[in-house]
Order: C-alpha cells, then structure tokens, then sequence
C-alpha cells in the first residue's frame, strides 16, 4: 500500500482501516506500506516545528483534523490529502490494532536510486508488519 493508509483522515478512521485489514488477513499475512515521515530531514522537522506553533496557537489549516495533516497542491492534479506520521505514531496504531512490527526504514536507507527519482519523489518510509 503505498501511502494510501495515510490518505484516509482521522486516526481512528485510520486505524480502523488497520483492524479491518488484520481481520481479513490470514494468520502470518505481511503488511507492506509506506508512509511519509514528519522527521525524515532537519527541513521536515523545522516545517513541522512551525506547524506545532500554528497549532498551539490555534491558527492550522481549518481544514486539518489532526495534527500530521496536510494538504498538497499539485498543477493539473489539484489538491491532496495526507497525514504524516512520525515513526511513534505508526508503531502505537500496529500495536492497537494487532499487527507486530518486523521492519521500517527510510526509503534512502534501502535503495539508492537515480537523481532523477530522488528529485520527483518526497522521502518516505517503508513498513513491514505481521499478523500473528
């Protein structure tokens, strides 16, 4: 699932998405996906620490339900949902939701790729969990 877990608003949504999916999963079933990351670089963390202020502050996005949400403006695709997680918060949900957690790394600390990709895409993080 790549970052389609993170494009469903609300945690609980969220997770419940994650229940459903243990629940219809056979017993061993890996759960790959990919999320982004709000600590992947010193840029993230310096945006997200000015998004903690603006939601301290009562001053985010009105149309953010929790904090990690954002919205991507893209030409010709328009706008985008998604939350980013920190690492934390997807470990608490797998555990709350019955998956253990075998694996997660960075996208660079798994494969080197081509310039090319490294400036069309955004860092993400890659997850492995099992229903046990």
């Amino acid at each position: 699932m790549f970052n389609g877990l993170m494009q469903i608003p609300g945690r609980d949504n969220r997770r419940a998405a994650l229940r459903e999916l243990h629940r219809v999963c056979t017993p061993e079933a890996p759960l790959l996906f990919t999320t982004h990351d709000r600590d992947s670089s010193p840029t993230e963390r310096a945006l997200w620490r000015l998004e903690t202020i603006r939601w301290t502050r009562g001053e985010q996005d009105p149309r953010l339900v929790e904090f990690g949400d954002r919205y991507f403006e893209e030409a010709g695709t328009g706008r985008t949902f998604m939350h980013l997680p920190d690492r934390r918060e997807i470990l608490a949900d797998l555990a709350a939701t019955g998956w253990t957690h075998e694996f997660d790394a960075m996208r660079k600390e798994v494969a080197k790729e081509s310039r090319a990709v490294v400036d069309f895409s955004d860092e993400c993080r890659f997850w492995v969990a099992r229903k046990l």
